[in-house]
């Protein structure tokens, strides 16, 4: 049978898409990318290495590969961070027809995915935007798939994109077209930044329990199992449990890894997104910088020194405080991210649905959890803040308590836990209790003449003081 589906990019990404269609029963034309001369990621040896790509027709040319497609035809491109997408549309769009799909399954910047939809959409290409999230789980159980761009072309490649989907809450692909344009790629931007903040969200746990309480790994794996049965079970919990684990000999395997942490680049993007849109996104940038930091070694060996010498005792807390603690956090992280999203489908005119978002992340995705699920009902019928929910806002009121006393314990511990701080330090900031930007204010107008409003009159006109007088 003639291929139906084309994958260009036969690295991890690619293989690994191309394996879980294959399992799904598509028929695969695979070409590796041009700028890709690893011998293993040729068509013929990643056809070899899975049977279930058996059926799968490999090409070392674009004019064949693409020649070998049904029309109308649908071609995904699965490169990494260092290869161009640019480049790639360059070489496959000569050999593409009116009507034709193309989707970029890489981590583009949205704003990348918005020229390239406009540039291929005078040609009658189709062009997608599309964000992937399940890591190599998604094979064999689904993935998160969230496109954008030509609503036209999402239909014309619905089923092949639902079918390598996980399956949400209610039973339906964990698929949904997010909206024209970049909105697919920024909402995986977003989601990546969210990811960010919670697999630091569990380090921070993990710092309280090791380095505060004095557990070891295996004994913190029991104390956070039995959040499992809660709303703080997922993905992130279930892997984590496993690696406190894991052993090689006498040694956990987690305390043999260097404490420096990578990144390729969408936490950035997020940070960026919400800078330049003036959303506050305090977690996504705190868990950022907390990677930069990690990764600064000359400074941590010099300065450990220093703090090594800090005089330490043992802690005492309540596992209900740190569980209230690191959920509420959470709470903090996802409205976080939902605010950057709801600013920039604002400007767009993109008109994202927060409750279909919400439900294609509740499974598949790296941050899928409980508490996702919990998501998509709060959205069905609230268009504001999601801090300002009335069940968030109970939720914040009955949880802050027990986040400061974990930040008060992790202080007088000179633990590092900047997302825990962050989420606290944005609820207190989120008041109207304790002002201190008035100074702010008061600054800018005194060497800028920049004016204020007053308080008795939030909306009105600037006002100047006489300040050198």
């Amino acid at each position: 049978m003639k291929p139906v589906v084309g994958i260009y990019g036969l690295g991890i990404l690619g293989s690994n898409l191309a394996r879980n269609l294959g399992l799904r029963g598509f028929e695969l034309a695979l070409c590796s990318s041009l700028t890709d001369s690893r011998p293993e990621n040729r068509p013929q040896q990643v056809i070899s290495r899975f049977p279930e790509l058996s059926t799968a027709k490999g090409f070392e040319t674009i004019s064949a590969f693409l020649d070998g497609l049904i029309p109308a035809r649908i071609v995904i491109m699965m490169l990494t961070a260092d290869e161009s997408v640019d480049e790639a549309i360059t070489v496959i769009t000569p050999h593409l027809s009116k009507g034709d799909v193309l989707i970029d399954g890489s981590n583009s910047h949205y704003s990348d995915t918005t020229r390239r939809y406009h540039q291929l959409k005078v040609s009658g290409i189709h062009f997608l935007g599309c964000g992937f999230s399940g890591g190599l789980d998604g094979i064999a159980n689904g993935i998160s798939v969230m496109p954008g761009g030509s609503e036209e072309g999402y239909q014309i490649a619905r089923s092949v994109l639902e079918s390598v989907a996980a399956t949400s809450v209610d039973g339906s692909p964990c698929c949904t077209f997010i909206g024209p344009e970049g909105a697919g790629h920024f909402v995986k931007i977003v989601h990546n930044g969210i990811e960010y903040a919670e697999m630091q969200l569990f380090a921070e746990v993990y710092a309280i329990l090791r380095y505060a309480v004095g557990l070891t790994p295996d004994h913190i794996a029991e104390v956070l199992s039995a959040w499992k049965d809660t709303d703080a079970s997922g993905y992130l919990l279930d892997i984590t449990l496993n690696i406190l684990r894991q052993k090689e000999g006498d040694a956990f395997v987690l305390e043999t890894i260097l404490d420096s942490a990578g990144h390729k680049g969408t936490g950035v993007y997020a940070v960026q997104a919400a800078a330049g849109f003036g959303v506050p996104a305090m977690m996504i940038t705190a868990a950022l910088h907390a990677r930069y930091l990690s990764g600064q070694r000359h400074i941590r060996t010099h300065l450990d020194e220093v703090t090594r010498s800090q005089p330490r005792k043992n802690a005492s807390m309540g596992t209900t405080d740190l569980y209230n603690a690191f959920q509420l956090a959470r709470i903090i992280n996802y409205h976080e991210g939902f605010s950057i999203i709801r600013a920039v489908s604002a400007h767009y005119q993109w008109n994202i649905n927060l409750a279909e978002l919400s439900r294609v992340w509740t499974n598949g995705c790296i941050i899928r959890s409980s508490l996702m699920n919990r998501f998509v009902k709060l959205w069905e019928n609230w268009d504001d803040e999601l801090v300002l929910h009335p069940e968030v806002k109970t939720l914040i009121a009955a949880t802050w308590p027990g986040l400061r006393r974990i930040n008060h314990v992790s202080s007088s511990e000179s633990l590092f836990t900047p997302c825990l701080v962050a989420a606290s330090q944005y609820i207190a900031g989120a008041s109207l209790r304790f002002p201190a930007a008035n100074l702010i204010q008061a600054q800018r107008d005194y060497f800028g003449s920049y004016g204020f409003r007053k308080v008795s009159d939030p909306t009105g006109p600037l006002h100047h003081f006489p300040w050198r007088n």
